[in-house]
């Protein structure tokens, strides 16, 4: 098959005018890139990401491309088939409302948070919630590689029944992606409404976590002072109305999300699609 070729909103050129990367370890990845022919061409953009995701260390961004194409290409559940108007992806904005904040922090770190709408256990899906996730992160990488990755989730409405939706399978898929293979760097886990339901949540997914991600998990009991969670964590101004903020609501920022997604489409089926040549390289 063709391997396809993804564009991005920004140029490799920029990224090295910012002294995000250099043009040094951009040619040094690509000499790597030729001696491994089972992964499908990537452009001096992706590249870039990769190493910014890794700090500019080139061993560690190696190890990431690897992971990269290895893990999504063993879950097919949680990264193909991700049609914004299909039925799994319908029922999943049912159940749920995930949106990236419109704006960065100060630090250039994007802002993903996300909070049940349909609370019914029975209606929860994991793989769905997590393609989700990931069909986003490809979006926030299409416009310009952050410095780094906030996700916030809201527990309010989750239950106990919920802790039976949880496979097994997909949180050790997801996990392995997350500490081994995520093109940028992850900063912050914000739990909001923690209860005891929530301790036990963490039991279950320990073991698939390593240290530092751990340590990145912040929780915040459904008293807490908010005007205390912006002064520290997360300005209002990139934070939803019905969470305090000065931005939409979450459900219209989710909406405006999904409208964005839609309007890169073709980026977005070409991330997958890349994802396939490796597939088939590996035959």
């Amino acid at each position: 098959m063709v391997e396809p070729r993804i564009e991005y909103n920004f140029t490799a050129e920029d990224l090295v005018k910012a002294n995000r990367t250099t043009s040094y370890n951009i040619d040094a990845l690509r000499e790597w890139l030729n001696l491994m022919p089972t992964i499908p061409h990537l452009s001096d953009e992706q590249i870039a990401i990769f190493l910014i995701a890794c700090k500019n260390d080139i061993e560690a961004t190696k190890n990431c491309i690897v992971c990269f194409f290895k893990y999504k290409a063993a879950a097919p559940e949680l990264f193909a088939e991700r049609d914004l108007d299909g039925d799994e992806m319908i029922n999943s904005f049912k159940v749920s409302s995930v949106a990236i904040m419109p704006q960065r922090t100060k630090e250039n770190y994007s802002v993903v948070i996300g909070s049940l709408k349909d609370t019914s256990y029975s209606s929860f899906n994991l793989d769905s919630q997590c393609k989700v996730v990931f069909m986003y992160l490809d979006y926030i990488l299409h416009e310009n590689p952050p410095a780094g990755l906030i996700v916030v989730l809201n527990l309010k409405g989750v239950g106990l029944m919920h802790i039976t939706r949880l496979k097994l399978s997909t949180v050790k898929k997801f996990f392995a992606f997350l500490q081994e293979a995520l093109p940028t760097q992850l900063k912050h886990i914000h739990i909001l409404n923690t209860s005891y339901v929530f301790d036990k949540i963490l039991v279950i997914l320990k073991p698939f976590m390593n240290r530092e991600l751990f340590d990145m998990i912040i929780t915040h009991s459904p008293n807490a002072d908010m005007e205390a969670f912006f002064k520290n964590h997360i300005g209002k101004d990139t934070f939803p109305s019905d969470f305090g903020g000065t931005l939409p609501n979450l459900e219209q920022l989710c909406q405006e999300t999904k409208y964005k997604c839609k309007k890169v489409r073709s980026y977005l089926e070409a991330c997958e699609n890349q994802v396939q040549a490796y597939k088939e390289n590996r035959r």
